[in-house]
């Protein structure tokens, strides 16, 4: 076996989140190995792509890596009535995945990480990293252990942490399209098309729409994209799934070891992004990695990743998690009587000024600003299920 050397820090996972946590760790001094099974950077057809501003300056990224700016969106219940929300300002961008991935690959070397793809981790002994590349075996020691290696990732089995609260399919097409607005994206509520989540359409390169869906229905789920693309008169260039995990691991941080972005399940319940919530993680995450390999504490010295990351994150990610219990499991008959509710002028233009698609409290703390407004909706939506026969049950 083969010795890469020693490192202060080695990340498992060279995509945005691990290039990120790479290059915070090599900022601040550490000497630092990132390690990619595949050749990178690949196209990455699973990913959507729409991203808050906030989350490019989190990357250190320009314009560059931009496609389309978004102003807007149109909202779909089950029975065709739609919701229009506009705003004057940008609320999202839709990126180039793959020149993003780069730029921050390129970022990570630039701050000092050494970076190797086609080279797969295979287990971990204490500080020793066990690495096979080109067939062949080799190992590298480290203090710290940072895993961005995805939603099923081996490095948190190895540390046995615990489990994220649910794994979602997501779908998604690439297309031919040509949208009418090209500063919007349409978004589908509709338990026959995606159970327990949502679809949608997002356009990026002149020309094509990125079509896809998440849902917790595992079995069957190509035919719901199916069943989309033939909704929406699409045909699919190519296709592509992944695993969503929602609902933060309990624990990220075990001797030596720490996870980041979807390793740690930090993507958004109520969008399933996990851009913008993982890179502001893998920042802290790197920090914390190279404080602790160059100012050695005690053997907890990494819960401070922990600690910081759920204070940045936390509340979000459990009001999303709330928002999905309650609105998850709705059928198609009341989720027709909530968009009811919701055409409303005075509603929607709150939701066009406030809405923010990291922070979903933003609209909340909105509405509870004009008490009288959400007194008549709620009013209201009690009024439409109990004239309904169908009372609003969060799920379980």
């Amino acid at each position: 076996m083969k010795d890469f050397g020693k490192y202060d820090c080695i990340v498992v996972g060279g995509g945005p989140v691990g290039a990120v946590a790479a290059r915070s760790a090599a900022r601040q001094g550490a000497k630092v190995l990132l390690v990619e099974r595949d050749e990178t950077p690949a196209y990455p057809y699973r990913c959507t792509g729409i991203v808050s501003p906030r989350c490019l300056e989190e990357a250190e990224l320009g314009g560059g890596v931009v496609l389309r700016n978004i102003r807007g969106g149109i909202i779909h219940a089950p029975n065709g009535r739609s919701l229009r929300i506009e705003s004057k300002d940008t609320r999202a961008l839709v990126i180039d995945r793959r020149l993003f991935h780069l730029k921050l690959l390129e970022m990570a070397q630039e701050s000092g990480a050494e970076f190797i793809s086609r080279s797969r981790v295979v287990g971990l002994d204490n500080q020793w990293v066990l690495i096979k590349r080109n067939g062949l075996p080799y190992r590298a020691k480290t203090k710290v252990i940072i895993g961005a290696d995805g939603p099923k990732s081996q490095v948190a089995k190895w540390a046995k942490l615990p489990p994220p609260n649910q794994l979602l399919l997501g779908l998604q097409a690439t297309a031919r399209y040509e949208p009418k607005r090209g500063d919007f994206i349409e978004v589908y509520f509709d338990q026959y098309l995606a159970p327990g989540f949502f679809a949608w359409v997002v356009p990026a390169e002149e020309g094509i729409a990125r079509v896809g869906l998440a849902t917790y229905r595992m079995k069957g789920a190509s035919s719901l994209l199916k069943r989309l693309m033939d909704k929406l008169n699409l045909k699919p260039l190519r296709i592509n799934a992944g695993l969503i995990p929602i609902g933060p691991r309990s624990r990220t941080v075990e001797k030596g070891v720490m996870v980041v972005g979807d390793a740690a399940a930090q993507a958004k319940p109520t969008s399933g992004g996990g851009l913008y919530t993982g890179i502001v993680a893998a920042k802290i995450a790197g920090q914390v990695a190279a404080n602790h390999a160059l100012a050695p504490q005690d053997s907890n010295g990494l819960m401070i990743y922990e600690k910081r990351w759920r204070e940045k994150l936390g509340h979000e990610l459990s009001l999303g998690i709330a928002l999905r219990r309650l609105f998850g499991h709705l059928s198609n008959h009341e989720l027709n009587l909530i968009f009811a509710i919701l055409d409303n002028k005075a509603l929607l233009n709150t939701i066009s000024t406030y809405g923010d698609i990291d922070y979903p409290s933003s609209i909340i703390k909105a509405l509870l600003q004009q008490p009288k407004e959400w007194l008549r909706i709620w009013r209201g939506l009690n009024s439409k299920f109990a004239s309904s026969s169908t009372p609003l049950k969060p799920a379980a």
